[in-house]
């Protein structure tokens, strides 16, 4: 985009029965600063939520379009929802918010101006703040590992500070924000449906990675992320969250490991597992690596996911 255009940019607001985390993304994205260099539409796409949110967006006088999938499609497919809706209007960019965060008035521009600086890199993400204590971070970009579970997030918990503060290529940025490039998911194409929720965004980059596009971690833009709030809290160690993260790092090893590092996750699985569930078993949250095991276990036999086990249906 040249400095003297003004980039088209939709933010995609992900709603799955969490209507005040959505409208409080919302109010965020009314309030940023675009600095004349965009115009930001917002959408928000209902994931087949138990209450309808457009009579709440009404009332709060916003322009904000809505898309309704009629049945939770997970992160994956709810937001492709919305991709396309994008895409199809025309959108320079696409900004993927998760609804349990708030963007800070400077978010956007920052971006912006690394899409403008970096032409070959294909998503930008934002520092990420802990909503409970916003002088630390919940993460700023992540890793793959190959070890049990797959990813490290840099910056987990760590102080805000300098070390944060600038611009930098990365392997993945989390899914909690992320501001495509148009050109670049067209390309690329939108999130793997298989995955449904979780490591969605660390198969994206790889597959960008592929196709020669970077994705650029970018510290001057801000968002506060209410860790978790979609799947019981930060501190809450089972539920669908453990089971979609096992279940999709067997998805992922097998579209990108190569031998060795599909042999390092299983061996670091067999070396740990045993004692993660003793420790578990001590603070009783034995149920959460029993859910974890049945994830590995699904994935390994091809076995469909358990939506409506895992309340997610």
């Amino acid at each position: 985009m040249s400095s003297r255009q003004l980039a088209r940019v939709t933010a995609v607001v992900l709603n799955w029965n969490g209507l005040e985390d959505t409208l409080a993304c919302v109010r965020s994205l009314f309030a940023v600063d675009l600095e004349g260099a965009a115009v930001l539409d917002v959408l928000v796409v209902d994931n087949g939520s138990r209450q309808c949110p457009a009579t709440a967006l009404r009332e709060m006088g916003a322009q904000v379009a809505i898309v309704f999938t009629g049945r939770n499609l997970g992160y994956a497919g709810g937001n492709n929802a919305g991709m396309r809706y994008a895409l199809a209007r025309g959108a320079d960019f696409v900004w993927v918010i998760n609804n349990d965060a708030v963007v800070e008035p400077r978010a956007l521009a920052p971006l912006l101006a690394a899409a403008e600086g970096a032409p070959r890199a294909g998503v930008f993400g934002s520092k990420i703040l802990r909503a409970d204590d916003p002088s630390r971070l919940w993460v700023a970009w992540g890793r793959v590992t190959w070890r049990q579970s797959l990813i490290a997030l840099e910056g987990e918990n760590a102080l805000d500070g300098p070390a944060f503060d600038g611009e930098r290529d990365v392997e993945w940025i989390p899914g909690c924000a992320l501001l495509f490039r148009a050109r670049t998911l067209r390309e690329v194409g939108l999130f793997d449906e298989a995955f449904f929720a979780y490591h969605e965004d660390v198969d994206w980059a790889a597959r960008a990675r592929r196709a020669g596009w970077s994705s650029r971690y970018v510290g001057a833009s801000r968002v506060v992320h209410r860790v978790h709030g979609s799947s019981g809290g930060a501190a809450f160690y089972g539920g669908f969250r453990k089971y979609l993260s096992a279940r999709n790092s067997v998805l992922y090893a097998r579209k990108h490991g190569r031998p060795w590092q599909i042999a390092l996750m299983a061996l670091c699985i067999a070396v740990t597992l045993p004692l993660q569930f003793l420790r578990r078993a001590w603070s009783g949250e034995a149920a959460g690596v029993r859910i974890k095991i049945r994830g590995w276990r699904d994935a390994l036999a091809g076995r469909p996911l358990p939506l409506d086990e895992l309340g997610l249906r």
